[in-house]
């Protein structure tokens, strides 16, 4: 009897142990589900806070497409007056320095010829640049988004450049010259194009969690381009001629164009990285736009792009 009830007393024993045990492990493990809910709605309380306006400035280079660098190739894109009021017209490098232009200055002509130290010069046939390229601009503008949460948000932007296209074009002087003397064959000279874009993006945005302070987003959406026409000349003897003038009528001051502003538009997409301190971010991505853009009455579709960080607020 002794002996049976020493086996009760340590099955009743262990049984207490196994209870202990169980409930110290349901106690960890309900304050473990306990802390971890209170982690969750932290980071919801987090996130929650992440929404609405922000402000941003946005800094880059923009890419522009260099099908639309040769309407400033000096070969004449448009026959009729630009601004017929002023008898402005965009002349080809022919009609505007040539010895025999229908549109050439006295006097730019013989700056010319003395300058080179000869009676003539000419142009070929193949005078004027089939390769001109924009060069890299500054990209510069403001950013408005709402934040619906830390990854979704619709947005708008405004950017603006000043773009430059630069190229050679031929020009042909005769042996006896003072620059062909050690020059043989035809000599290029610098040509030149500016003008000026802006851009504004209205679209929406989708970002994907990367890290706790990070995000990878991609933000589609709807352009406009605005583009317009400042210059347009050649570097020859050293002096500086637009081709985007009026003629030579004697007494009066040569008129250059008030160039107006051609408005396209199309569709933009820009993928990158987001980067969050508190409730400011900071991103950085390349984007890529395709539109019309409009130079006087020249239309083309073409694709630009740009590398672009924002700093938001």
């Amino acid at each position: 009897m002794k002996r049976y009830l020493i086996i009760a007393f340590l099955l009743m024993a262990c049984s207490a142990i196994h209870l202990s045990a169980s409930a110290q492990r349901f106690n960890i493990f309900k304050r473990f589900a306990h802390e971890g809910s209170w982690t969750y709605e932290d980071d919801e309380v987090q996130e929650d806070t992440i929404n609405g306006l922000t402000f941003g400035l946005n800094l880059g280079s923009y890419f522009a497409n260099e099908k639309t660098a040769n309407i400033y190739n000096g070969s004449g894109p448009f026959t009729t007056y630009i601004n017929e009021a002023a008898m402005v017209r965009w002349y080809s490098i022919p009609e505007r320095i040539g010895i025999d232009g229908p549109f050439a200055m006295s006097n730019d002509i013989r700056t010319i010829q003395a300058y080179y130290n000869t009676t003539t010069y000419s142009f070929p046939y193949d005078y004027a640049p089939s390769n001109m390229r924009y060069n890299p601009a500054m990209y510069v503008g403001l950013n408005m988004k709402w934040n619906f949460n830390r990854y979704a948000a619709v947005l708008m932007n405004i950017n603006a450049c000043k773009l430059k296209a630069v190229g050679q074009f031929t020009m042909q002087l005769p042996p006896t010259s003072q620059m062909s003397q050690n020059n043989v064959g035809p000599t290029l000279l610098s040509i030149a194009g500016e003008e000026q874009r802006f851009n504004i993006n209205l679209g929406y945005r989708q970002g994907w969690m990367m890290g706790d302070y990070s995000n990878f987003f991609v933000q589609v959406g709807g352009s406009m381009l605005g583009t317009k026409y400042t210059k347009n000349y050649v570097l020859v003897a050293d002096q500086r001629f637009d081709l985007i003038t009026s003629g030579y009528v004697a007494g009066q001051t040569a008129m250059s164009s008030t160039p107006n502003t051609g408005v396209g538009f199309g569709a933009f997409v820009q993928t990158g990285v987001e980067f969050w301190v508190g409730n400011y971010s900071f991103d950085i991505g390349l984007g890529f736009s395709r539109e019309k853009v409009i130079i006087y009455t020249y239309q083309q579709n073409v694709t630009n792009k740009w590398l672009q960080a924002t700093f938001n607020i």
